[in-house]
């Protein structure tokens, strides 16, 4: 293969090892809630919201980056007549990678629906549980990748045969996925704790027909906890462990938000912190405004540790809108 080549899937390569196989986790994984747990369609302080995210990667100038969009939408369906705090919630979510000029690209979409019940008359303590079904597929355009069969003196010659008789399409799939959700909310203060698993049952998922490379299930244990410290400060906090076969990977930080009137929907300018393992730290730029919120980040990998991933650039940008109805006047908080 060509350098350009080897470089681009070496940086494929690397982010697939970074991520857990097939399952891009975003550095603002909170912005992106179907992603994390299905338990969370609906799980909002407004009848609706609709969230999208943008990743860049690259390892190098002249490489190709690596883009990951999400969309997502997912809201209140039906809510329980005598008590509005039980309601059926769903949801949909669609992600996309790309790279390689186009050659690279998997897409994936899923449907989601969830339920909430309350534990008692207030809603303090409340379980949700959630299903969800995915479409995968991923496509390689061979004909865009130079092979060394394909040399010759005027350069690469596509035209010609790559003799890499062992590469196939890849074939798309079907799985399901479910989790749960435990939260407990005062006037004051609130914490959620969840469990979530995606694709239950090995999948192949081979460009090379191997039968043994196959995608495992993953795991998500999430939770969160936000508190006001002040009448003009609000404590944001949470934590993202990941298990996929003999992979892990736990992602944790807190943020701080500033009220900058008194507004019904107030105006809250967000600056918050996380790590990740391996030696990444990811500072966060955020700004609500009225039913409107979007965040910033930078991946920063910190030098004299183990990440092997250590030149990899990673920026991300997130916005979502609620719906300007809100259920009710609920913590400040990035992610609700």
């Amino acid at each position: 293969m060509n350098k350009s080549l080897i470089l681009g899937l070496f940086f494929c390569g690397i982010v697939t090892v970074q991520l857990h196989a097939q399952d891009p986790i975003f550095s603002q994984f909170y912005s992106s809630p179907l992603s994390i747990n299905p338990a969370l369609a609906g799980n909002s302080n407004a009848n609706w919201r609709i969230a999208g995210n943008q990743r860049d990667q690259w390892i190098a100038s002249g490489i190709e980056p690596l883009n990951t969009t999400s969309f997502s939408f997912d809201g209140k369906l039906f809510k329980q007549s005598r008590n509005e705090n039980n309601y059926i919630g769903g949801g949909i979510y669609f992600m996309q990678d790309k790279g390689l000029s186009g050659a690279y690209k998997s897409t994936s979409l899923n449907i989601v629906a969830s339920s909430h019940v309350s534990l008692d008359e207030d809603d303090q303590n409340g379980i949700s549980a959630g299903i969800g079904g995915n479409y995968s597929n991923t496509f390689i355009d061979f004909s865009q990748l130079s092979f060394s069969t394909q040399l010759s003196s005027s350069g690469f010659n596509r035209a010609l045969p790559t003799n890499e008789l062992s590469l196939s399409d890849i074939k798309p799939y079907f799985s399901v996925f479910a989790g749960v959700t435990y939260n407990y909310t005062t006037d004051q203060s609130n914490f959620d704790i969840g469990v979530a698993g995606y694709r239950f049952m090995k999948t192949n998922r081979t460009a090379l027909n191997n039968p043994n490379q196959l995608d495992p299930p993953r795991f998500n244990i999430h939770a969160g906890y936000q508190t006001y410290i002040n009448e003009r400060l609000v404590f944001n906090s949470n934590v993202l462990y990941a298990i996929e076969s003999s992979n892990d990977m736990y992602v944790a930080g807190v943020n701080l938000g500033s009220i900058l009137d008194d507004e019904e929907q107030p105006t809250v300018l967000n600056t918050g912190l996380w790590y990740k393992q391996g030696g990444t730290v990811i500072p966060y730029l955020g700004l609500s405004y009225k039913n409107v919120q979007g965040g910033l980040t930078y991946d920063i990998n910190l030098p004299n540790t183990t990440n092997t991933l250590s030149t990899l650039k990673t920026f991300e940008i997130s916005l979502s809108i609620h719906s300007p109805e809100r259920t009710k006047r609920g913590i400040p908080c990035p992610w609700k």
